[in-house]
């Protein structure tokens, strides 16, 4: 059977160092509590219980931490063990006060974490975010292992084997987009870092989610389909799209304006960066470095500044699986 993501490996977050994966963790920001609120609400709407929640591609467990908040019993995993073991050092605790498990696991037998039992979880997550979001919202850069590097045959049918009936399986990804003033340098000294300093270092999976998941494979679709999922019951939000703020003043997943030595520290641990550096370990860290090229250009486009505005376009993917 052929794989809905023919390119469902990546290359550079499962075999991140314990260093590596520290440093992932603490530059990662959280998500806005809007996002977490309409996943909630989809699954309240359905008559979903919060018992156990999943977070599938957990990495260091960030977004983990947030959902185990609304639930008694929270689960995070992930492939990579760095990236797990940095979850457990962290820890964290669930509504109940229960520690989150943390497991190492593919997303395509995440059914194995913890003995998780059949129809036993009430909600499923997956989240995915822009590594530009973290400073400025252009393109669609994805950076991590989540749903755009899954064999989703695969993991629809771990879907619909753990969730229980009418339990919600939500997958979402922050990408860049909105404008803001001096955009047209900005954008163009982003496509060169994207296109040309980094361009090679991308893998398919790193494209898939440029779309905000337009062309994601969805449960029906893929081959063989996964009837436990119905295209009648699922919900797509977009928000802050096309440059264009959907409620005319902020952004949906939140705007914050960070600074460039912050921006710096976080686009060091994207996974293309990983790769640049690997293929020039004499650059690492020096004036040429590519990170250190491209924040020196967003200063001089900045017009000498040291910070810059974030926020990125949302799109939030709700599934309801059948009672």
């Amino acid at each position: 059977m052929a794989s809905s993501n023919p390119n469902v490996t990546d290359p550079t977050f499962r075999s991140y160092s314990s260093e590596q994966a520290k440093a992932y963790a603490s530059h990662r920001t959280t998500y806005d509590p809007a996002v977490y609120k309409t996943i909630f609400d989809f699954h309240a709407a359905n008559g979903g219980q919060f018992g156990l929640v999943v977070d599938c591609g957990c990495g260091p467990g960030n977004a983990t931490r947030d959902l185990a908040l609304m639930f008694e019993h929270a689960v995070g995993t992930d492939a990579g063990a760095a990236m797990i073991d940095a979850a457990r050092e962290k820890g964290g605790k669930t509504k109940s006060g229960a520690d989150i498990s943390f497991e190492v696991v593919p997303a395509e037998t995440f059914s194995q974490a913890g003995g998780l039992e059949p129809e036993s979880v009430d909600v499923l997550t997956v989240a995915s975010m822009d590594f530009l979001y973290l400073f400025q919202a252009l393109r669609y850069l994805p950076y991590t292992i989540l749903v755009h590097w899954f064999d989703l045959n695969k993991f629809y049918s771990e879907a619909a084997k753990v969730l229980k009936p009418g339990g919600t399986m939500a997958l979402w990804t922050i990408a860049s987009d909105p404008d803001q003033p001096n955009a047209a340098k900005l954008k163009e000294i982003m496509l060169h870092f994207e296109h040309v300093v980094i361009g090679k270092y991308q893998v398919p999976g790193n494209l898939l989610s440029r779309g905000m998941y337009d062309n994601l494979p969805l449960p029906w679709t893929v081959s063989p389909p996964v009837p436990s999922f119905s295209k009648s019951d699922y919900v797509k939000h977009d928000y802050d799209r096309d440059g264009i703020l959907s409620n005319g003043k902020t952004f949906f997943s939140g705007g914050k304006v960070r600074k460039l030595a912050d921006v710096e520290q976080a686009l060091a641990t994207a996974s293309t960066v990983t790769r640049w550096r690997e293929a020039h370990p004499d650059l690492v860290g020096t004036e040429q470095d590519c990170v250190k090229v491209f924040v020196k250009d967003l200063r001089e486009a900045l017009g000498g500044k040291d910070e810059i505005l974030s926020g990125g376009a949302t799109t939030i993917m709700l599934f309801k699986k059948s009672d």
